[in-house]
C-alpha cells in the first residue's frame, strides 16, 4: 500500500475513534472506506445506529491502516522536508505544507478531507493537529499571515467560497516540483524557476538603448555585489522589440543566471495573479542568498494592471506588492507591453526603466543577416540591407516571417509579404504608410533654394560638426524638401525617422502630444535625423486655435523642438500658417522654389530622352516633382512625343493654385 493510501486510511481511523455512531461523520465514513477499498462495510441500521455497528466499522478502519507507506507520497514528504530545511520552517510548518500537498495531489485524501469538512463536525486546524501531531494552538500560530510558512509563498491562502473547502493552496509549479524525484534543493529550484535559454541576440543589437544599456548593466552588477535590496528594472515597449531577449543578453554579459518567474506551469496552464506574486516571493526567498542570480518577470501588466471583469478581482494587495518591490533581495527585470495599464505606485518603485524600440537600420541589417543564417531562407546577401531598410519591424516578427518563408519556400518576396501583412494587422487592417513619402530622388541641380545646400551638407558632414541643428524647409509641393532632408541624413551618416501629421494627430485627447513625444524619443534612441512632413498641421498658429488641444499640441512640439539634441527637419507648403514662436526654434529656414528656366531644361533631360521642345522655358510654377509625375504618366501610356509631353507639363502648370486661367467657355 502506498503512502497516500496509508495517510487517508489513518485519517479515517482517527475520525472513527473520535466520533460516535450518531454523528454525521459516522454516517459518511463507511462510504469513504468503500471508495478507497474493496471492502463492503456492514449496512448502517435504519433506526438509531447502535454501538455494536459502529464498533465493527471502527475495527475495519483500524485493521486497514498499514504499518508503513511508500510510493509518491514518500517523494512528496521528502521534498517538503527539503524545502522546509531551506526556508528554516519548523516541524509543524513542514507538516502543514505536506498536508496541503497531499490534499492537492491525491484524490482519495482530498475526498475524505472534503467529506469530513462538509459534516461541519471537523475543522481544518483539527485535521492538521492530527496530521502534524501538534496542538491546535500551534497550528493556528503557524498559519498566521506573518508566519514563515505564509510569508515564504509556499502556502497561499484561498479566498473563501463554496468551492474552496480547504482555505490553503499550493501553486501548480510548486506541486510539480514536489512530485519530482530530486536529490536536493538545487534540483527543486531548477524545476520551479528554470534558467532562461541562452540569448540569440548580441549586446551590439541593442545599441539603440544608448547609455541606458550600460546604466542597467552597472546597476545590476553593483546590486549583486553589495546585496542591495529593492533593485527593479523595467523594460517597456511594443511586443517583439526584444525585451526578454535583452534581459538574456544582459545576464549573459555580466555572467549571471537569469531565472524566469510566474510563467505557465508544466501543462501550459495560466497561473493566476496571486500565484504569480506568490512565486515571486518564493523565488526571492529561495534565491535570496545568491549573488549570481537575476529574476525575470514577463508581462508585468498582468500582475499590476486593472482587474479582469470576467474573472473577478484577483489583484494582489497593493501594500504587500509595494513592500515586495522595495525589499526583494535580488535584482528583478520586469517587462511590459503596456506601461499605461500599470499602477503609477508600482512604476515609482522601478529603480530604472528603458523604452525598447525596433532597432535602427544599421543594426537591423546585421540582425537580418544573422536570422537568415539561422533560418536558411536563401535570401541573397546583397538583398538583405535593402530588405532591412524597407521593413522596420522588430526582430521577433522578422524571425517569424523568415520561418514562414522557409516553410513555404518563398524567399525574400515571401518575407516581405509576411511583414507587410503584419504591418497591416498592427494598423488595424489598413496598409501602413510608406517609410518615405516621395519617390523623387534628390537631384541637386534641380534644387532652387535660397541657401547654399552643398555648403550646409559639407559643414554638417564634418566629424566635429554640431548635431543640435534644425531646419524649416518651406515651398511648393514637389520642390525637393523631404528628398533633401533624407539626402542630408545620408551625407552626415544618420538614419531617418520620418513622420507625417497623420501619423501623429489623434482624435483621442492627449494622444497627439504623446505621439509627438514618442517621435522625438524614437529619433534619440536610434540616433536618427527626424523629419516632420506637413509641419503646418503640427505647428499651426495658436492665435487661430478654437480648441484647447490645438494649443497643447503646438506647445508639445515647441517644447521638444527646444530640447532635442539631434538634427530635425520640418517641411511645409504653408509657412505663413506656422506659429510665430517657431521663428526662433529653427537654426535654418530655407525656401525651396519652383524651377528656373535653365532648370526646366535640366529637369526635362533628367526624365525624357527627347530634345527639349520650344516653349518649355516659358512654363511657370513647375517643380521637380511635376516632371517626375508626368514622366510616370507618359511611361504608363507609352507616350514619348515631345509635343504631347509638353502638353501634359502645361496642364500641370495650369492646375497650380494661382495660375492664370482664360475666362469663358472655351479651353
Amino acid at each position: 500500500m502506498n503512502h497516500e493510501q496509508y495517510l487517508t486510511l489513518d485519517l479515517i481511523a482517527r475520525l472513527a475513534g473520535r466520533f460516535g455512531p450518531a454523528s454525521r461523520v459516522a454516517k459518511e465514513l463507511p462510504g469513504w472506506l468503500e471508495y478507497l477499498t474493496e471492502i463492503e462495510c456492514p449496512e448502517r441500521p435504519r433506526t438509531q445506529p447502535g454501538a455494536i455497528w459502529w464498533e465493527k466499522i471502527r475495527q475495519i478502519s483500524r485493521n486497514l491502516v498499514p504499518k508503513s507507506g511508500g510510493g509518491e507520497g514518500d517523494i512528496l514528504n521528502r521534498n517538503c522536508a527539503i524545502l522546509g530545511a531551506h526556508f528554516g520552517l519548523s516541524e509543524v510548518e513542514v507538516g502543514i505544507l505536506t498536508f496541503v500537498g497531499h490534499y492537492k495531489v491525491f484524490d482519495g485524501f482530498e475526498h475524505v478531507v472534503d467529506g469530513a469538512l462538509d459534516t461541519k463536525e471537523v475543522t481544518v486546524p483539527l485535521l492538521l493537529s492530527w496530521f502534524c501531531k501538534a496542538a491546535e494552538a500551534e497550528i493556528r500560530a503557524a498559519l498566521r499571515p506573518s508566519g514563515r510558512l505564509i510569508l515564504s509563498g509556499l502556502v497561499q491562502r484561498n479566498r473563501p467560497g463554496r468551492h474552496n473547502r480547504m482555505p490553503f493552496d499550493l501553486s501548480d509549479r510548486l506541486l510539480a516540483a514536489l512530485m519530482a524525484d530530486v536529490t536536493g534543493v538545487s534540483d527543486l529550484i531548477g524545476l520551479m524557476f528554470p534558467l532562461a535559454m541562452a540569448p540569440e541576440a548580441e549586446w551590439q543589437d541593442f545599441e539603440g538603448l544608448g547609455e541606458d544599456a550600460g546604466i542597467m548593466r552597472d546597476l545590476i552588477v553593483q546590486a549583486m555585489a553589495m546585496r542591495e535590496k529593492g533593485v527593479n528594472i523595467l523594460l517597456y515597449g511594443p511586443p517583439g522589440t526584444g525585451k526578454t531577449e535583452f534581459a538574456k543578453v544582459l545576464a549573459y554579459d555580466i555572467g549571471a543566471e537569469l531565472r524566469a518567474v510566474g510563467e505557465t506551469d508544466d501543462e501550459g496552464g495560466e497561473p493566476s495573479r496571486r500565484e504569480r506574486l506568490a512565486e515571486m516571493g518564493m523565488a526571492c526567498r529561495m534565491l535570496g542568498e545568491r549573488s549570481d542570480t537575476i529574476l525575470l518577470f514577463d508581462e508585468m501588466e498582468d500582475l499590476f494592471g486593472a482587474a479582469n471583469p470576467f474573472f473577478g478581482n484577483d489583484r494582489p494587495s497593493k501594500v504587500h506588492t509595494n513592500r515586495m518591490l522595495e525589499s526583494n533581495p535580488i535584482p528583478v527585470i520586469w517587462t511590459t507591453n503596456s506601461m499605461e495599464s500599470c499602477d503609477p505606485a508600482f512604476l515609482r518603485r522601478m529603480s530604472y526603466s528603458a523604452l525598447m524600440r525596433p532597432p535602427s537600420g544599421r543594426v537591423r541589417a546585421r540582425i537580418w543577416q544573422r536570422l537568415e543564417v539561422r533560418h536558411g531562407v536563401g535570401i541573397p546577401a546583397a538583398s538583405l540591407p535593402d530588405l532591412a531598410e524597407r521593413h522596420n519591424q522588430a526582430p521577433a516578427l522578422v524571425s517569424d516571417a523568415m520561418r514562414v518563408a522557409r516553410l513555404c519556400k518563398g524567399g525574400d518576396q515571401m518575407v516581405s509579404k509576411v511583414l507587410d501583412a503584419a504591418a497591416r494587422l498592427a494598423k488595424g487592417g489598413m496598409d501602413a504608410p510608406p517609410r518615405h513619402h516621395s519617390e523623387v530622388p534628390w537631384q541637386p541641380e534641380l534644387a532652387n533654394a535660397d541657401m547654399d545646400l552643398a555648403l550646409i551638407e559639407a559643414r554638417l558632414a564634418a566629424p566635429d560638426a554640431p548635431r543640435r541643428v534644425s531646419f524649416c524647409l518651406d515651398g511648393p509641393a514637389g520642390t525637393g524638401k523631404s528628398a533633401w532632408a533624407r539626402h542630408l541624413a545620408q551625407r552626415i551618416g544618420m538614419p531617418v525617422v520620418e513622420k507625417r501629421a497623420s501619423d501623429l494627430i489623434s482624435k483621442w485627447l492627449g494622444e497627439s502630444e504623446q505621439n509627438i513625444a514618442h517621435a522625438f524619443a524614437e529619433a534619440r534612441a536610434e540616433g536618427a535625423l527626424l523629419i516632420f512632413d506637413e509641419a503646418d498641421s503640427l505647428l499651426a498658429d495658436r492665435r487661430n486655435a478654437e480648441r484647447s488641444w490645438e494649443v497643447s499640441q503646438v506647445n508639445e512640439m515647441l517644447t521638444w523642438m527646444e530640447s532635442h539634441p539631434l538634427p530635425f527637419v520640418c517641411t511645409t507648403n504653408l509657412v505663413e500658417k506656422l506659429d510665430p514662436a517657431t521663428q526662433r526654434r529653427f537654426t535654418f529656414r530655407i525656401r525651396f522654389d519652383t524651377l528656373s528656366g535653365a532648370q526646366m531644361v535640366a529637369a526635362w533631360r533628367a526624365h525624357f530622352d527627347a530634345v527639349p521642345p520650344e516653349g518649355l522655358t516659358r512654363l511657370e510654377r513647375l517643380a521637380p516633382g511635376d516632371f517626375a509625375n508626368v514622366a510616370r504618366r507618359m511611361r504608363a501610356i507609352g507616350e514619348a512625343r515631345p509635343a504631347q509631353i509638353l502638353h501634359e507639363l502645361t496642364r500641370e502648370a495650369a492646375a497650380k493654385e494661382g495660375a492664370s486661367r482664360p475666362i469663358g467657355f472655351g479651353r
